[in-house]
C-alpha cells in the first residue's frame, strides 16, 4: 500500500512541533576533577577543585564523582567561568556506595607479608638441611673413630685421623656460620613481619567495610557553547596540620636559626597531588560566638535536673561541630638544608601561611612535612644551673620574635655547633613577644657541688635541741674560650614552724639582696638563693654555703637530710 507525501511529512512535521516545545537540549557531562587548593586548618581542610568541560547551548549537567563521603553538604560552593549568561541552576550531592576492594597500600601490604613469609619458609628449609648435615657429620665422626672389633680391617693412620679432624672442624665451622647467619636473617624478617602485619591491620582499620564516596551534580544553563570551568570548594574532616621546630646555634656568632616546619596529615579521602597548600590558625570549631552565660540557681532537690540540663547542653555543642584529629608526633630528623619561605597573612583572628612550593600529600595518614619558613635570629646566651638536683650547666636563651609569623606552640630540637642537644618545647609565641629557647646541657661549661661537712651537735640546757650544719662546696669552671653568663639555683631550707631554727652563715646577710637589688646573691620567700655573674674564658667560681637547722628533739622534723 502506498502512502502519499502528504502522510508521510505529518509525523515529521510532529517530531519537529515537539522538539520546539521541549526547550533547549539537556547534556550530561562527567568529567575528572583535580585538586588544585588546600587550606588546612587544626581540625578539617577546604578544599577547591576544578573540572574543565564544553558547554552547549541549554542545560548541561556536570557530574563530579568520587568525593570524599564525609564531606559537609552544607560547606557545598560552587563557581566557575564559561561563555557570557552561563549560570550556576542547582547544586546536589549524595552518597554513593561502592564495591569493597582492597585499596593499593593494603594490596602492597598484603603482597610484601606473602614474600616476607616465604623467605621465612625458605630459611627454615636451610636450616633443616643443615641439621641434617650437623647429624650427618656426627654419624661420619663416629663411624671414622669406632676400632673394628673383628676381622682384618686397617686401622686409620696418624695421618687419616687428621685429615678428619680437619674435615670434622672445617664443616662444624660451615655448619655453625651457617646457622648464626640464617638465625639472625630470620629475627630480621620475623621483626619486619611483625611490623607488616600491623601497618596492614592499621590499613584494614581504615577502611570501612562498605565503602562509599560522595557525588556532586550541578546544573549549568548556558546561553551559547564554548569552553567552561567549574570549581567545587568544599569542607571534609579529617586533615590537621601541627608545628614543629628546629633550632641552630651558632656558638661563635651567637644566632639562631629557627627551623618553622608543620606537619599535615591527610585522612579526607582526597589525595592532595601538586596542590596550593595554605595552613590556617583559625579554630572554626570553637564557633562564631561565645556561648551565652545562663543564670547558677542553688536550690534543693532540683539542682541535679540543673546539672544534668548543663551537661546535656555542653554535650550538644561539643558534637554539633566535627572533634579534632589526633596529632601525631613524628621523630624529628636531622637539621636540613634551608626551606622556602611561606607567605604569612595576619588576620582579625587568625594567621594564614600560604606554602611557597606546591605540596603532595597522601591520603592514608602519613605524617608529612612542610616547610613554612627559616628565620634568623639574634640572642643573648646564658647558663642555668641547679646543682643540688643536677650538676649541669643548660644552656638557655630569650629571643624575641621580631617577624610578622607567630609561633604557635610545638616540639622543639635544638642543636648546637650543628651536633643535636635536646628535644624541648616551644610556647605559643606572638610577634614582638619573647620565647625561651632551651638548648640543652653544654659540658664545657662544668659544675662540682661537694657537701664538704654535715655536723650534728646537741644545744640547750640538758641537751634538750639538735643543730645540724651543713657547708657545701660549689665549683663552677668556664672552659670555653668565650666569656658566659650564668644563673645558679639553690634551695636553702625554709622553717615553716615556730621552734625550727634555720641561720644562713654563708653567704652573709648583707650579701643577699632583694630581687630588684643588683646584688649577686639573692633569696626569695621560698628559701632559693640565687647567684648571677659571668666568668671569663678559663675561669673559675668558687663559693661556699653555710647553713644550720636547730629544733626540739621532742619534735618530728621532716626535711632533715
Amino acid at each position: 500500500m502506498s502512502v502519499s507525501p502528504m502522510k508521510r511529512s505529518i509525523p515529521l512535521f510532529l517530531a519537529l512541533v515537539l522538539s520546539a516545545s521541549a526547550g533547549p537540549a539537556q547534556f550530561r557531562y562527567e568529567s575528572e576533577s583535580r585538586v588544585t587548593d588546600v587550606t588546612v586548618y587544626t581540625d578539617r581542610a577546604l578544599v577547591k577543585r576544578i573540572a574543565q568541560l564544553d558547554l552547549r547551548p541549554g542545560e548541561t549537567t556536570l557530574v563530579l564523582k568520587d568525593l570524599p563521603a564525609n564531606l559537609w553538604d552544607n560547606s557545598l560552593q560552587v563557581s566557575g567561568t564559561g561563555p557570557a549568561g552561563t549560570s550556576v541552576v542547582d547544586v546536589q550531592s549524595r552518597n554513593v556506595f561502592l564495591e569493597v576492594e582492597p585499596s593499593p597500600i593494603i594490596r602492597k601490604l598484603e603482597d610484601k607479608l606473602t614474600a616476607l613469609r616465604l623467605e621465612i619458609s625458605v630459611l627454615e628449609d636451610e636450616m633443616t638441611a643443615l641439621n641434617i648435615d650437623r647429624a650427618v657429620l656426627g654419624q661420619i665422626s663416629k663411624a671414622a673413630t669406632t676400632l673394628p672389633n673383628e676381622g682384618d680391617a686397617p686401622r686409620p693412620s696418624f695421618d687419616d685421623w687428621r685429615e678428619l679432624l680437619k674435615f670434622n672442624a672445617e664443616e662444624s665451622r660451615r655448619i655453625q656460620k651457617a646457622h648464626r647467619q640464617q638465625g639472625q636473617q630470620a629475627e630480621a624478617i620475623l621483626a619486619n613481619i611483625t611490623a607488616t602485619e600491623r601497618q596492614l591491620q592499621e590499613a584494614r582499620g581504615r577502611q570501612p567495610g562498605r565503602r562509599s564516596v560522595k557525588e556532586v551534580t550541578v546544573q549549568l544553563a548556558a546561553a551559547e557553547a564554548g569552553a567552561g570551568s567549574v570549581t567545587v570548594s568544599y569542607t571534609v574532616p579529617g586533615a590537621n596540620w601541627t608545628p614543629v621546630y628546629q633550632a641552630r646555634l651558632d656558638s661563635t656568632t651567637r644566632r639562631v636559626v629557627l627551623d618553622y616546619q608543620a606537619q599535615v596529615i591527610n585522612r579526607t579521602g582526597d589525595t592532595w597531588d601538586n596542590v596550593a597548600l595554605t595552613l590556617s590558625t583559625a579554630q572554626p570549631s570553637a564557633g562564631g560566638s561565645a556561648p551565652e552565660p545562663f543564670a547558677w540557681i542553688v536550690q534543693g532537690e532540683q539542682r541535679r535536673e540543673r546539672e544534668y540540663m548543663m551537661k546535656s547542653r555542653v554535650t550538644d555543642m561539643a558534637m554539633a561541630s566535627p572533634p579534632p584529629e589526633m596529632r601525631t608526633q613524628a621523630k624529628i630528623e636531622a637539621a636540613p638544608m634551608a626551606y622556602a619561605q611561606a607567605t604569612v597573612e595576619t588576620g582579625l583572628t587568625a594567621a594564614t601561611f600560604t606554602i611557597a612550593t606546591p605540596a603532595t600529600i597522601p591520603a592514608d595518614g602519613t605524617v608529612t612535612k612542610v616547610a613554612v619558613t627559616t628565620l634568623d635570629l639574634t640572642t643573648g646566651l646564658r647558663y642555668a644551673t641547679t646543682p643540688k638536683l643536677q650538676d649541669a650547666a643548660f644552656l638557655t636563651t630569650k629571643i624575641e620574635n621580631n617577624t610578622d609569623y607567630p609561633l604557635l606552640s610545638g616540639p622543639l630540637a635544638a642543636f648546637v655547633d650543628g651536633a643535636f642537644i635536646a628535644n624541648s618545647h616551644l610556647e605559643t609565641t606572638m610577634a614582638g613577644e619573647e620565647f625561651e629557647l632551651a638548648l640543652g646541657v653544654d659540658e664545657a661549661v662544668a659544675i662540682e657541688r661537694t657537701l664538704v661537712n654535715r655536723f650534728v651537735e646537741k644545744i640547750g640546757f640538758g641537751n634538750k635541741s639538735t643543730r645540724v650544719t651543713y657547708e657545701i662546696a660549689i665549683k663552677i669552671t668556664n672552659h670555653k674560650t668565650i666569656p658566659v653568663s650564668i644563673e645558679l639555683a639553690e634551695p636553702l631550707p625554709v622553717s615553716r614552724h615556730e621552734k625550727i631554727i634555720v641561720k644562713l652563715a654563708e653567704p652573709d646577710d648583707s650579701d643577699i639582696g632583694g630581687p630588684d637589688d643588683n646584688s649577686a646573691f639573692t633569696r626569695d620567700d621560698e628559701g632559693i638563693l640565687t647567684w648571677k655573674g659571668s666568668l671569663a674564658p678559663g675561669a673559675v667560681r668558687d663559693m661556699t654555703l653555710k647553713f644550720s637547722i636547730e629544733h626540739p628533739n621532742d619534735l618530728n622534723v621532716q626535711g632533715v637530710e
